[in-house]
């Protein structure tokens, strides 16, 4: 039997290597485990090895002393040819990140790899997770600076509050939180689909409850939608992405964060795609893979999740992810990508492609104010108009999806063909379809 290096396996010749073989063995640690083979030279052949009597025992004090938090591998020794091997099997910690001689590995192919600061910040964040939102505020705010609507809200639903307000309650009541800057939402609208051009901006600094529809607002500012004309004159809105879905994802943002990272949630929207920025990386329970089957809630912030609980905003049986893929589907997207990069989790949803002439009748008129006479950028226009009569100009351009100079040739044509015009000051006036 010949033996190969691989992920999970490692081989050495003699405990000679015994800081080599710890060192495997913390990179094993910190992966999905392995085994270490004691007796087998580089090219996979037994050595003929005999173990001392005090061998193990010897090795087994030098894994104590030198790793944290200590590991505890298995240690069979075995009759192999004409000498022994000794199998040294460690399973994967539930307590990374692991280091030997004060440094940690990880084990990528065959090689140990020495783990980045950054990499071992995720590991720690996720496996050794220090809660924040039951901490006391050192300086509590002022019943004035508290937003009364919320905090009426969470009595009526019996919420009763400490007698010192805690991070939680700070962040989920506060009129403007102005002492902890990585609860600040960012939301940002970018020219193509890279973050470099800033078309619009905003920073959120108000209560966590409140930030949500605030988000949802720059968000429909900042997206495409078309009007569906049923039969009986009804209509519809379709978003080219599911404003439910994309609710549920900003208050999974918000709510299950790591708010010991410095970092913000963010709201990025791009030309092709939209993506939602959460500091912080999944709980060692939850796979990234398996996120649409068999979940469970494991909150990271039960104060908050309590609050948001408290008032209706979520349920906390596990059930988010799976909401946001069906209302995807449910509006014709295609289903979300979930990802962790660079220690946060990513949710990135992708547009569905909307035709404003198309309805589920297969009609060309997107309402009763629009014919067949208009081109489809100013049907665009009209019904960005007859959503928003004080709607501008550089609005229009990113509704639309052209320039501003276009923007005003069509609204020119518009105005000379009678269906558009313009009532009171450049500045102070409002559209008006006639």
């Amino acid at each position: 039997m010949i033996f190969k290096e691989s992920e999970h396996l490692e081989l050495k010749s003699s405990f000679g290597e015994w800081q080599e073989i710890i060192e495997s063995l913390v990179a094993f640690a910190n992966h999905k485990g392995g085994t270490v083979i004691v007796g087998i030279n580089d090219a996979g052949e037994p050595l003929h090895m005999q173990i001392g009597r005090k061998t193990i025992e010897d090795f087994v004090n030098k894994v104590k002393t030198n790793t944290d938090p200590v590991l505890y591998p298995s240690i069979n020794v075995k009759t192999f040819g004409l000498g022994e091997i000794v199998e040294i099997s460690i399973p994967s910690s539930d307590y990374k990140p692991v280091f030997g001689f004060d440094k940690a590995w990880i084990r990528v192919g065959k090689s140990n790899i020495k783990l980045s600061a950054l990499k071992i910040r995720e590991l720690t964040t996720k496996y050794t997770y220090v809660e924040i939102d039951k901490q006391e505020i050192t300086t509590p705010p002022q019943a004035a600076e508290l937003d009364e609507n919320v905090q009426s809200k969470l009595a009526q639903k019996g919420y009763t509050f400490n007698e010192k307000m805690n991070f939680a309650e700070y962040l989920c009541l506060i009129k403007q939180n102005n002492q902890f800057p990585q609860a600040i939402v960012k939301a940002a609208r970018f020219k193509g689909d890279t973050p470099v051009i800033f078309l619009d901006n905003r920073d959120y600094n108000c209560s966590l409850i409140q930030i949500t529809d605030q988000l949802l607002d720059f968000i429909r500012k900042n997206i495409r939608f078309q009007y569906i004309i049923k039969e009986k004159a009804e209509r519809d809105e379709r978003w080219e992405y599911p404003i439910v879905a994309l609710r549920e994802a900003i208050i999974n943002a918000i709510v299950h964060r790591d708010y010991n990272d410095p970092g913000n949630v963010q709201i990025r929207i791009f030309d092709h795609k939209l993506e939602i920025w959460s500091p912080g990386i999944l709980p060692k329970e939850l796979d990234i893979k398996q996120l649409l089957k068999n979940n469970r809630s494991i909150p990271r912030n039960k104060e908050i999740l309590k609050i948001f609980h408290q008032i209706g905003e979520v349920e906390n049986w596990g059930t988010g992810f799976a909401r946001i893929y069906d209302k995807c589907k449910e509006n014709g997207n295609p289903p979300p990508i979930f990802e962790e990069k660079t220690g946060a989790f990513v949710i990135t949803f992708e547009p569905v492609l909307l035709n404003t002439k198309v309805t589920d009748k297969v009609t060309d008129k997107v309402t009763d104010k629009v014919t067949d006479k208009v081109t489809d950028n100013q049907s665009e226009i009209l019904l960005a108009v007859e959503k928003n009569k004080f709607i501008t100009t550089s609005e229009l351009a990113l509704h639309v999806g052209i320039s501003q100079r276009k923007i005003k040739e069509n609204i020119k044509k518009l105005k000379e063909t009678g269906i558009l015009k313009r009532v009171g000051s450049t500045k102070m006036g409002h559209w008006e379809i006639v």
